[in-house]
């Protein structure tokens, strides 16, 4: 038994009566039927022992037929007050007995109650409890902690403790806490807890469709973008979904955490609006907004070779460039000699007024040449062909090589001869991948120290129309005569067009 010091009695409604520092109280004689006595309507606290009757303690007593008197004797003697029947009530406060009970929480001391188990938004409580040991002196302090169990060292001396502002993170957690008796012992059976879950965090939107900023040539997109909310979930009911400052209706898969929206009608082309109002289970909530662009119609433009001119005696063309687009902006132009547009467009040019150097088709044939153009503006409509004629009139040579090396040799150098269609020409030549030569009035080349495998040779002529001692580009052969040969005894052979259009664009 523990140190009769921290014995107390219960208060019931009777006044106690101090018996060598046990606390006696009276039960009136009413309570006592015939030779025996009982405690009918007490009721006491859990964990009160109580002593009663003869021969206990050194407890006495005398039982008449309507009154009893006994007498109790701690180190000395001394008589009680007769007519009345005493009971000795001993505090044992471990003997099994919760010291603490009724944990609860508020946002603050003053504030709203916060729900055991349930999504809320404060993440710095006030937590509150109550003390059942009478006297509460009993209860010494308390340890608490959170997501994991108290310690053996007293936090708070008073039945309350108040987070630091904002110092619980977004989760699930839970609060704990235990008592300490007057002798700073932990009391096992006296842990209490609070599952308390808090949600700070804002749901988070990610890969929206269309981006914001993009250019689109669907009339009707399929407007969509992740929105999750990992805590207390999602609030459909409050999430809205705004276009053009109109609020619609969306659909959302709760398994995917998708977001989705598609217009019942075709949008107009321009700049369309979004935004998103998100909302959680507790009203966190963040709002996206942002645009996109619609353009459905491709550019209107047309095309003019050499400014319109009826013929040309350069096989290279000038093709001057009109074009527009009412939503967004021409990004691509695609040439063709022959209008069929196959690897022409994996060969875009970039939107230009005026496209230099054009190679017209059968260059080294006079007569009509046509030229087909489409555009495509950011979104990727392609327009319809335009198209231009002019009619070619050759002054410029062409080129013909007369002799070389023959299609496989074992010879690691090789003699060429070559002439042009017009006299008065001049030559230039290269091999492989060689810088083109000088020009010059020779009409052969000399080639040595071939490696091993195939080669090719060029050359081209060149009339000086206008006698200024140079050759410009609409003054030579736009079409180079090509000879391929293979240098080794085992060389491979590589079959070649008759003739190539080196820089064909």
């Amino acid at each position: 038994m523990r140190d009769i010091k921290r014995y107390m009695g219960i208060v019931l409604s009777c006044q106690l009566v101090m018996v060598n520092s046990i606390l006696v109280m009276p039960l009136y004689a009413e309570e006592i039927s015939g030779n025996k006595y009982r405690v009918s309507g007490a009721s006491f606290l859990s964990g009160v022992g109580m002593v009663i009757g003869p021969s206990q303690q050194g407890l006495g007593v005398t039982v008449g037929d309507s009154a009893a008197s006994f007498s109790v004797s701690v180190g000395e003697k001394q008589e009680l007050y007769a007519g009345h029947i005493y009971v000795i009530m001993l505090a044992f406060p471990n003997l099994g007995v919760r010291a603490i009970s009724n944990l609860k929480a508020r946002t603050d001391i003053l504030g709203d109650s916060i729900a055991a188990s349930t999504w809320q938004k404060d993440s710095d409580p006030y937590f509150y409890w109550n003390i059942l040991w009478q006297p509460p002196e009993l209860v010494v302090g308390c340890s608490v902690a959170l997501d994991t169990l108290p310690d053996h060292t007293i936090d708070v001396t008073k039945p309350y403790y108040q987070f630091p502002e904002r110092s619980i993170r977004s989760g699930r957690h839970t609060f704990y806490v235990r008592a300490f008796s007057s002798d700073d012992t932990p009391e096992e059976n006296s842990l209490l807890e609070f599952p308390l879950w808090v949600d700070t965090q804002f749901p988070v939107m990610s890969d929206i469709s269309p981006a914001p900023g993009e250019i689109i040539a669907e009339s009707r997109p399929h407007i969509r973008g992740m929105f999750a909310d990992e805590d207390s979930g999602v609030d459909l009911v409050a999430t809205s979904l705004i276009i053009n400052d109109y609020a619609v209706e969306f659909s959302y898969d709760f398994q995917k955490q998708l977001l989705e929206y598609r217009p019942e009608a075709a949008f107009p082309d321009g700049k369309i609006s979004v935004a998103v109002k998100a909302v959680d289970a507790v009203g966190n909530s963040v709002f996206k907004a942002w645009d996109f662009l619609v353009d459905t119609h491709p550019p209107e433009g047309s095309i003019l070779v050499n400014s319109g001119s009826e013929t040309t005696h350069s096989a290279y063309v000038s093709l001057a460039i009109d074009v527009a687009d009412l939503t967004t902006q021409v990004k691509n132009i695609y040439i063709s000699n022959d209008g069929v547009f196959d690897t022409e467009l994996a060969h875009p040019y970039v939107y230009a007024p005026v496209i230099y150097e054009w190679l017209l088709g059968q260059p080294d044939v006079d007569g009509s040449k046509t030229v087909y153009v489409k555009f495509q503006d950011l979104a990727g409509n392609l327009s319809e062909v335009r198209k231009d004629d002019i009619v070619l009139r050759l002054l410029t040579p062409n080129t013909r090589i007369t002799s070389g090396p023959p299609i496989v040799s074992a010879e690691t150098s090789a003699d060429f001869t070559f002439e042009a269609s017009k006299p008065g020409c001049i030559f230039t030549y290269r091999i492989d991948n060689t810088a083109w030569s000088e020009w010059s009035v020779v009409n052969e080349a000399h080639c040595v120290d071939l490696s091993a495998g195939n080669h090719y040779f060029y050359v081209k002529s060149g009339l000086d129309l206008n006698n200024d001692g140079t050759i410009t580009l609409d003054e030579e052969d736009a079409t180079p005569a090509q000879w391929v040969w293979s240098v080794g005894e085992t060389a491979s052979t590589r079959k070649a067009k008759d003739r190539i259009l080196f820089w064909k664009r």
